[in-house]
């Protein structure tokens, strides 16, 4: 096994970023001689090399690429750890209170709510699961995680990544039904107003509405059971190994993942912390969810 010094990382990436040594050195604050030294320091501690050095610069070598993302994989774990450690040992007690949609609350935060509990033993979480919209003017909760377009007037927070939605169906269904014309099909449309997904369904499928329902993970099950067609979240439907994307539709729609509070509960250290932990915790699974 290859010997790392992870301290190391920073100085490749640095070099990979910018291009030149004396740019690295720049960035972080050090003298040429020492990115050179900590650069072949690594390359030699990995037996590879991974850059080219033609005249003007350094350029990461092709076969080395994947090698790069590695790297660039751990530099944002071991950023992601830095944020964390000035909140371990405080002991975060109380009680946040939480709202997201069912889909959110059932495929990705189940994980990330055990390690915020090992980490915060203390900290209790009340989760309010709503696909409708939350007023959060009203003290229904105190952290929002909602795929939006904006933040609504009146929330300050941090957009986390974006969310793809596309046309889903069960193969039996489509093979019974291979008509081109969304009228033509039996939608399982979202009953969500003041959404895209609403807005794109009124205009694309009209009254061609068989069933409805109020939840994605309805929906899901509902085209699962080859009742017809719908819309969906795709980390909701890659969850299912018998929907398959419908390729006579192949429109997409994305959205923003938010997570947002009032701006006066910033000041409330377990509200802080939370949102932080959320944030950074999605972040790292962000392509599992576009």
């Amino acid at each position: 096994m290859h010997k790392i010094r992870w301290d190391d990382l920073q100085f490749v990436l640095a070099v990979a970023e910018h291009g030149s040594l004396s740019a690295a050195a720049r960035a972080l604050g050090v003298n040429h001689a020492t990115v050179l030294r900590r650069i072949t320091s690594f390359e030699e501690d990995i037996g590879l090399t991974l850059f080219d050095r033609p005249p003007g610069g350094y350029r990461v070598k092709g076969e080395m690429r994947e090698m790069l993302a590695a790297i660039e994989s751990m530099g944002r774990t071991a950023e992601r750890i830095e944020r964390v450690i000035p909140t371990l040992g405080k002991g975060l007690e109380g009680t946040v209170r939480l709202t997201t949609t069912d889909s959110v609350a059932d495929l990705i935060l189940p994980r990330i709510l055990g390690d915020l509990a090992r980490l915060h033993p203390k900290l209790s979480v009340d989760l309010v699961v709503s696909n409708r919209h939350i007023d959060m003017t009203r003290p229904e909760a105190e952290i929002t995680l909602r795929p939006t377009l904006a933040l609504p007037d009146g929330l300050t927070g941090r957009r986390i990544c974006s969310m793809g939605f596309a046309v889903y169906a069960h193969p039996n269904y489509l093979a019974a039904h291979p008509g081109t014309d969304p009228q033509q099909h039996r939608w399982l449309a979202a009953n969500l107003p003041r959404t895209l997904v609403q807005e794109w369904q009124d205009r694309r499928i009209g009254d061609a509405v068989h069933l409805s329902a109020d939840s994605f993970l309805t929906l899901a099950r509902l085209a699962e059971a080859g009742l017809g067609i719908a819309i969906l979240p795709s980390f909701v439907a890659r969850n299912s190994p018998s929907l398959v994307p419908v390729p006579d539709f192949p429109d997409r729609i994305e959205f923003d993942l938010w997570v947002a509070t009032h701006p006066d509960l910033m000041k409330t250290e377990r509200v802080a912390a939370m949102m932080t932990f959320l944030a950074e915790a999605i972040a790292a699974e962000a392509e599992t969810l576009t």
